[in-house]
């Protein structure tokens, strides 16, 4: 490493300060060097073991995200897993939705192509690898912006920051919220401008809610100027309503918030202590406190039965060193108080928590330090039966700040961005340990529509096979923040060729929309899953 800094010694001072360039992006500080020979360097003097030696041949940024997946040297994939390598996504992915059209919809700020920062649109299909650009067709930034998707399908986005061409944008006032809304149809890739929010938001939290309405909570409206408010988007009229002034509460920038059963709002840290949101009484009310302290930066995901919460990683501040410690609230329980599990291998911030069909959850990326130290090149998985993590092959791209990972209908895992580094426009699929395990489950048939508590007929010549039948909604992230991530496992009945399972019996378990259904074999080797509408 001491070689490699003092060859590039002015890219090295920019790789570590922890900040990001805005004039001179990384990009264009490598005029004339080779981007293989800087991931090498700098991934490998940030891992150590027998995950080293995979990172040591040369890294395309441009391969077929379908090429066949590779391993650590020395490891089986069928205990953890593989990586492809790095392809180009043409833009960064700082925000994601996965669509039900099977195209990831991404956007972020042009990073490394030429002229000034301004965003980018993009797609890609996780089916056929093909990438297009989905631009607005006016002037707004959804940089910064809180999305979620909405129940016939649409991604739904408020707030951002103000657009490069506003006369009132200057690098003093670049964190300030504004008011827009918008939403993205998947099938006929058109972006709408919608109503205005209440007030400006820069870094808000929106939620998907039973009734199909949107809850948009906390942000800034510009520097040291908190969005307190909870406003209310409803698709149905296409309007936006503040709540009223007992929903009012400061609940940071990208509050971790998510619907329980009940119907109520947890929003789980930070700060330490946890609080619910109760649409029925607009109010709030404080719950339990996390043992470790405000996880900032921390990584809160709801497990499968949307009934518990995992908070992983983080800091007890802003200023110091993460932490590997995790803690689980069961808010099923008479009196729920988070309680310790397994600690990452790995302390970091900053990583992407993803619910898989079996219902284990990995962590991707994050790091040592905000925005962009000590990246952590190694995912870990977790088995709730037991509480621990294990080590998994590493990826290839840093993948802190700005970054992004999601599930995938086919059971692998896209993760991507970071806007810092040499593969920052770049995704990486992960194939997890189950399919190595054998061959898959098929769904030769089943309903496109379903209603709550009804039966669902799904045709398999496995069915005799089948250990569990799961409805996963789409993820939709930004900033480690994915509020409609929710995993929903389902009572069956399994019968000659034919599998029945029984339906969330209400919205407040699960919220309308589109739905990945997996089954999966005795083996956990899940299907590739078809879309069902359910509401």
């Amino acid at each position: 490493m001491d070689q490699f800094a003092a060859k590039f010694p002015r890219l090295q001072t920019h790789a570590t300060d922890g900040g990001k360039p805005t004039k001179q992006r990384w990009g264009r500080l490598m005029t004339g060097i080779d981007r293989r020979t800087v991931l090498k360097a700098g991934a490998l003097a940030a891992l150590s073991g027998p995950f080293a030696a995979a990172l040591t041949r040369p890294t395309p940024v441009s391969a077929s995200p379908l090429i066949a997946p590779w391993t650590a040297a020395g490891s089986d994939p069928a205990v953890v897993g593989s990586w492809s390598e790095p392809f180009d996504m043409g833009g960064i992915a700082i925000h994601a939705a996965l669509t039900h059209v099977g195209d990831v919809l991404f956007f972020g700020d042009i990073g490394d192509q030429a002229g000034s920062p301004e965003l980018y649109v993009g797609t890609w299909n996780y089916a056929t690898g093909a990438v297009g650009q989905a631009p607005l067709g006016y002037d707004r930034d959804l940089f910064c912006a809180g999305l979620n998707v909405l129940a016939d399908g649409r991604v739904f986005v408020a707030g951002g920051h103000l657009h490069p061409s506003d006369a009132e944008r200057t690098p003093e006032n670049w964190p300030t919220g504004v008011a827009d809304t918008d939403t993205y149809d998947p099938v006929a890739r058109r972006w709408t401008s919608g109503p205005d929010l209440s007030e400006a938001r820069w870094y808000p939290t929106s939620l998907t809610m039973p009734d199909n309405t949107v809850l948009i909570f906390g942000g800034q409206v510009g520097m040291g100027t908190p969005s307190d408010t909870v406003d209310m988007y409803d698709p149905a009229v296409n309007t936006v309503t503040r709540l009223p002034a007992s929903a009012t509460r400061p609940v940071g920038l990208y509050p971790r918030m998510h619907l329980m059963p009940n119907g109520d709002v947890l929003k789980s840290g930070p700060p330490r202590t946890s609080a619910y949101f109760s649409r029925s009484t607009n109010a709030w009310t404080n719950s339990a406190s996390m043992t470790f302290g405000a996880r900032v930066r921390g990584h809160s995901v709801l497990l499968p039965g949307a009934t518990r919460v995992l908070h992983v990683g983080g800091q007890s501040d802003g200023g110091t060193p993460p932490t590997g410690t995790a803690e689980v609230l069961d808010t099923s329980a008479k009196a729920p108080k988070w309680t310790a599990t397994g600690s990452l291998n790995h302390p970091r911030i900053l990583g992407n928590t993803v619910v898989l069909p079996d219902g284990k959850v990995i962590i991707i990326g994050g790091g040592a330090q905000f925005k962009y130290k000590g990246p952590v090149y190694i995912p870990e998985l977790w088995d709730p039966a037991n509480g621990r993590w294990i080590e998994l092959p590493p990826h290839q791209a840093s993948r802190m700040y700005h970054s992004v990972a999601l599930l995938l209908p086919d059971g692998r895992v896209l993760s991507a961005g970071q806007d810092f580094g040499p593969l920052e426009t770049t995704g990486e699929i992960y194939s997890p340990p189950y399919l190595f395990k054998g061959p898959r489950p098929t769904i030769a048939s089943a309903p496109s529509e379903a209603g709550y508590g009804q039966q669902l007929s799904i045709s398999t010549p496995e069915a005799a096979d089948i250990a569990s039948v799961v409805l996963i909604r789409p993820g939709c992230l930004t900033h480690q923040i994915d509020t409609d991530q929710r995993s929903l496992p389902l009572k069956f009945t399994a019968g000659s060729g034919m599998i029945t399972a029984q339906t969330p019996p209400n919205a407040q378990t699960a919220p309308p929309g589109y739905y990945m259904l997996f089954i999966l074999n005795s083996a956990g080797v899940p299907s590739v899953a078809p879309w069902v509408h359910l509401g």
